[in-house]
């Protein structure tokens, strides 16, 4: 929707991009059409339907056909127990069912067994998902149907940007188990099948740490592994980067709590919150987005990124006049002046250039005007009918609500946590739909090819832009001479290769093109005939050495569109994300004024942004919370390496480290969060742990607490295992803090004999915790 901007405090101004383009969408049109191999008649006739459940093969456990796509077996829907092997059938189920209803496998503690372990009951729930008419359901088909439901994707979509993400060639959804002895494919299916493992793993981890949550708010087993799935997505490529350095010592359930694996973590003071915010995304209701651009303070968005420099904040505000003509306001937060600076648009050229009407038609990024629909918003960019774009809205009253959750991950770094919207602060969600199948290329039009990017580019060379689109794409041989590169193409033929490169080690050993983006670059491979090879190009930190990693394939085609020729990648959607392309964009390469161009094909359709806007209201409510100084970490006491502390050996310690007084105001009614767990502190003197602890088990611990004389935090708990009952306590002293952190020196003891605790002795640590 809103511009991606440079948040620069110098003359240079901002980049505005459309006021309304779908440059943040994160969804799309959802596909849940599937085949089963058991076909029936389409009078109702009853048919079944077999297959496999697997970490390692699951036998004993529950499958269903997911009637109301809630991700829990719910009485009345097809329910079958998986045998030997994983197997099941559900029996009794129509075509429409099969066709409609994605598979959940729910895990029976004490009963079912993983064979990868055998003879040994689960005893760790977690819940498995595939999507509609699989013959498989396992922790990747998991992944497969999140992508599906949560962010609107088709099934082949899904399992495309699942592969992509996995970096391979195999399907997603296969039998990673039976691959295992296939003798081409055995090797990867089986590290597919280690990252399954792994998955699982932290599935029942985050479950368990996350329990107390669940049982006392009622959250739905839905909405809970949504969560767990897109923290595991996030954290996708640690996670084989883990498997990898592992080697022969794999262990799934190790790797798991490893703090190479904190990553896939939930944090237990924030699942509340996240799962409010999902649910509000379900209940809101239908906004008038017309008035709210024509009346009032318009639509306010918030946005970060980062810079050499550090973080980069700001936001914008798009308004529009009684003739329909939009405005866009962007601010960026200046850090010496410690306030918000209307961003100068003065001297900005850029265009942008829509293929219709015969030819490229470019014209300004602001070049747009707004008429309304009803309770929608119909932008015209470029006085162009073929380019017209519709948007809708859901709005919600965001009153009392953790204000945190509704922004994007670096904005909570500068909000103070406990900060709440106020009456009056609106939410809302848009949804864009695009008449038609938009062709879109970038020109930057700055007045000398020597402005392009930045001022940066040496005009003549190679890598250099030919002209003041500052828009070129550069030719790679691919014949493993680095010196043969770097022309502007002129034509499209130059990025398509004969053949396919055969094992391939470095960037100059392909031809076809780069995509940068999140730190990231992929290298496509165009082969005549249609395929794209897709590698993921990583360099070490001072690149001196470079590694291409395969990254599966997918297709590219020529078109001609308005007597112009154009080429478009099907990239898939996990790639094009990173490389900064909007959801459902392709990758569109054209010949414009003599040089290869690059920009993107949107296809006609709805796509729904994942992004939170707001009303006048909220967006004062936010700047109101931000607080720069957040961002900047306190800093840990170092304290050598002791272990056989004593209570004096702490209290030395601390007035080493310059600790000051606790007071109940640092305790009462917050939540500590380490990394291993979250302590959350009730005003009466009583608290509960969520975390793990020691001996690598997550627990949720009662305790108590108290200041004492001296201003120390003392916190007080036990833990039976086994029929072994152990007495905890953790001493804490004060160094600084501030809305988002704290730092301490902490001393923990133990005992088995509840009498022995204050002569028992500990380790004595310095460390920072986060404040929710």
């Amino acid at each position: 929707m809103f511009p991606k901007y440079s948040f620069r405090l110098s003359s240079k101004p901002l980049v505005p991009l459309t006021v309304l383009a779908a440059a943040m969408l994160a969804g799309g049109c959802s596909d849940n059409s599937s085949g089963s191999d058991n076909a029936a008649d389409d009078n109702g006739t009853t048919t079944s339907l077999s297959g496999k459940a697997a970490d390692g093969y699951l036998a004993g456990a529950r499958v269903c056909l997911d009637l109301n796509n809630n991700a829990a077996c719910d009485d009345g829907e097809p329910t079958a127990t998986t045998s030997a092997g994983g197997s099941y059938s559900l029996e009794g189920v129509t075509q429409e069912q099969i066709d409609n209803s994605p598979l959940v496998v729910e895990i029976i503690v004490g009963e079912t067994i993983d064979e990868d372990n055998p003879g040994v009951a689960i005893d760790k729930t977690y819940t498995l998902t595939a999507p509609a008419g699989s013959a498989f359901i396992s922790p990747l088909t998991t992944m497969v149907q999140n992508e599906i439901k949560e962010n609107g994707l088709s099934p082949d979509e899904a399992k495309a940007n699942i592969q992509a993400r996995l970096g391979t060639d195999l399907d997603p959804t296969e039998d990673y188990v039976a691959g295992s002895d296939d003798g081409d494919s055995g090797e990867e299916f089986q590290r597919l099948h280690k990252v399954a493992q792994v998955t699982r793993a932290v599935m029942q981890k985050n479950i368990e740490l996350v329990e107390t949550v669940v049982e006392e708010s009622g959250v739905s087993k839905e909405d809970l592994t949504a969560l767990i799935v897109e923290q595991v997505l996030a954290a996708l490529d640690d996670i084989q980067q883990a498997i990898e350095d592992a080697g022969d010592g794999f262990d799934a359930d190790g790797l798991a709590g490893s703090d190479e694996l904190q990553g896939t973590r939930l944090d237990p003071s924030k699942v509340e919150e996240q799962l409010e915010e999902r649910r509000d995304r379900r209940e809101a209701t239908a906004a008038n987005l017309a008035a709210l651009l024509t009346d009032g303070d318009g639509l306010n968005f918030f946005e970060a990124f980062e810079e050499d420099d550090g973080l980069m904040f700001g936001y914008g505000n798009v308004q529009a006049d009684g003739e329909g003509v939009i405005s866009i306001t962007q601010y960026g937060y200046d850090v010496e002046g410690d306030s918000w600076v209307a961003m100068s648009e003065e001297g900005d050229q850029r265009q942008d250039c829509f293929l219709g009407n015969g030819g490229w038609q470019c014209f300004s990024e602001d070049d747009e005007t707004v008429s309304t629909d009803g309770n929608n918003v119909r932008i015209l960019r470029g006085n162009l009918s073929f380019a017209e774009e519709i948007i809708s809205g859901q709005q919600i009253d965001l009153t009392d609500k953790p204000l945190g959750a509704y922004l994007d991950y670096p904005y909570q770094a500068v909000i103070d946590p406990r900060a709440r919207f106020t009456a009056g602060a609106q939410g809302y969600l848009l949804t864009f739909t695009r008449t038609n199948d938009v062709f879109e290329l970038y020109r930057d039009n700055v007045e000398s090819v020597n402005d392009c990017w930045g001022g940066e580019a040496i005009e003549g060379n190679t890598w250099a832009p030919t002209d003041t689109w500052c828009n070129n794409v550069f030719v790679h041989t691919g014949d493993g001479n680095h010196e043969t590169d770097g022309d502007a193409a002129t034509t499209l033929a130059q990025l398509i290769s004969a053949t396919a490169a055969t094992n391939p080690q470095y960037r100059v050993d392909l031809g076809g093109i780069d995509l940068y983006g999140d730190h990231s670059q992929h290298v496509v491979e165009l082969v005549e005939g249609g395929v794209a090879n897709i590698y993921r190009l990583e360099r070490s930190s001072m690149g001196e050495s470079e590694d291409l990693i395969p990254f599966g394939s997918t297709e590219w085609r020529i078109q001609t569109i308005e007597t112009k020729e154009v080429l478009t990648i099907d990239l898939p959607p996990g790639i094009a994300v990173r490389a900064d392309y909007d959801m459902g964009a392709k990758p569109l390469l054209a010949v414009v004024d003599g040089y290869v161009r690059a920009g993107e094909m949107m296809p006609a359709g709805g796509r729904s942004d994942t992004q939170w806007v707001f009303n006048g209201a909220g967006r004062e409510q936010i700047k109101a919370a931000f607080d720069y100084a957040l961002l900047q970490p306190l800093a840990e006491c170092e304290i050598e390496d002791n272990e056989d502390s004593t209570l004096t050996d702490f209290a030395t310690y601390a007035s080493g480290c310059s600790t000051v007084d606790f007071g109940d105001g640092d305790v009462a009614g917050k939540s500590f969060f380490l990394g291993d767990g979250a302590f959350n502190f009730t005003q009466d003197g009583n608290g509960r742990y969520q975390g793990e602890i020691d001996d690598g088990d997550f627990v949720s611990l009662a305790f108590t607490w108290t200041i004492n004389e001296e201003g120390y935090l003392v916190l007080n708990t036990q833990h039976t295992k086994d029929g072994v009952t152990e007495y905890l306590r953790m001493t804490a002293a004060k160094i600084e803090s501030n809305a988002r952190q704290i730092s301490l020196v902490t001393f923990g003891q133990d005992s088995t004999d509840s009498s022995t605790l204050n002569e028992s002795t500990g380790e004595v640590s310095g460390e920072v915790w986060d404040i929710r």
